[in-house]
């Protein structure tokens, strides 16, 4: 049991994708263009609620979590208005699992709820489509007031929380992160900036990965910057985002910031050198391939090498 005063704690576990090293198309040198219009949203239909909490004589509110719940999503800015036209716009649907419950020991207790939240639209394939499936869970403490001796006049214990908020609580989360990250794919190249520059998260990663993908060039140094950060996520998204651009700029820094006897990263390093190609990554495999102390990571070195030099000469350079 955890103590009653810490704060509520919500955990998102939506899994983003970031840019795997790997051959891409080279992207043009000029500065990139504004992206499209977004296409329309979906319209909210269903949501679905399943409730899987245990046997209880608490349980949460399933009308009142779906009635607060299509207010969230409505709000999110992920749907569209209904309208005169709305016969023709595509359907989302939600569906909603959580199990919630309280939990006491002592004069502790513990408000937690885990929920699944699952959006998808028909058709499919329809633009602007909303397809995700996250989860989430949250705690709450509270104090458990003990009862006095039979005969004594005791007070009426303070309400436990409210289990219905701390679903709509995580859900909103859910929904919150899944808005932003939309705003960010569509946003302006500032906005973008400020998200990359921002202490970290998963919208610093996915705001990464969409520089990478318009290629943003404006974005390069402090993409370069990144590369010696400690986060291994955003290293690594960075360092996606920089060959996606085949920024040959990144051999230096990839060379300068980790150690050579950190093998793991050494094997990353080898690959994306050999992507982004030129006359400095070829002296670097070389020189790794004959000075390395371990025998793998020169026989990688060797191999990579002989990939640059293979594609180099494709491309007639």
């Amino acid at each position: 049991m955890r103590g009653a005063s810490r704060p509520l704690v919500l955990s998102t576990l939506a899994t983003l994708t970031i840019l795997a090293v790997a051959l891409v198309t080279p992207a043009c040198r000029r500065r990139a263009a504004a992206p499209p219009p977004p296409p329309a949203p979906p319209l909210l239909g269903t949501i679905a609620i399943e409730d899987q909490s245990p046997p209880s004589d608490e349980r949460p509110d399933a009308v009142a979590i779906e009635v607060e719940l299509r207010r969230v999503l409505r709000a999110s800015g992920l749907f569209a208005a209904a309208g005169a036209d709305a016969g023709e716009a595509p359907t989302a649907r939600a569906r909603v699992a959580f199990a919630a419950e309280c939990v006491e020991e002592g004069a502790k207790g513990e408000a937690r709820a885990q929920v699944r939240l699952r959006i998808d639209t028909r058709p499919s394939e329809a633009p602007g489509a909303l397809a995700f499936d996250l989860q989430g869970q949250g705690v709450e403490p509270y104090a458990v007031v003990a009862k006095k001796a039979r005969g004594a006049e005791a007070p009426a214990p303070p309400p436990r929380p409210s289990l219905s908020a701390l679903v709509v609580r995580i859900t909103r989360d859910l929904v919150d992160g899944v808005a932003a990250r939309r705003r960010l794919q569509e946003g302006s190249p500032t906005a973008l900036h400020a998200a990359l520059v921002a202490d970290g998260g998963e919208l610093r990663e996915e705001a990464i990965r969409i520089v990478g993908e318009r290629g943003l060039r404006d974005e390069v140094p402090t993409l370069l910057k990144l590369l010696g950060t400690d986060d291994e996520t955003v290293r690594d998204a960075a360092l996606g985002a920089l060959i996606a651009m085949r920024e040959r700029r990144a051999v230096r820094e990839l060379t300068q910031s980790r150690s050579l006897r950190d093998r793991r990263e050494m094997r990353k390093i080898i690959e994306a050198i050999s992507i982004l190609g030129g006359q400095e990554a070829d002296e670097y495999l070389s020189f790794v391939a004959a000075t390395h102390d371990d025998d793998e990571i020169r026989t990688e070195a060797a191999a990579a090498r002989a990939r640059l030099q293979r594609r180099e000469a494709e491309a007639g350079r």
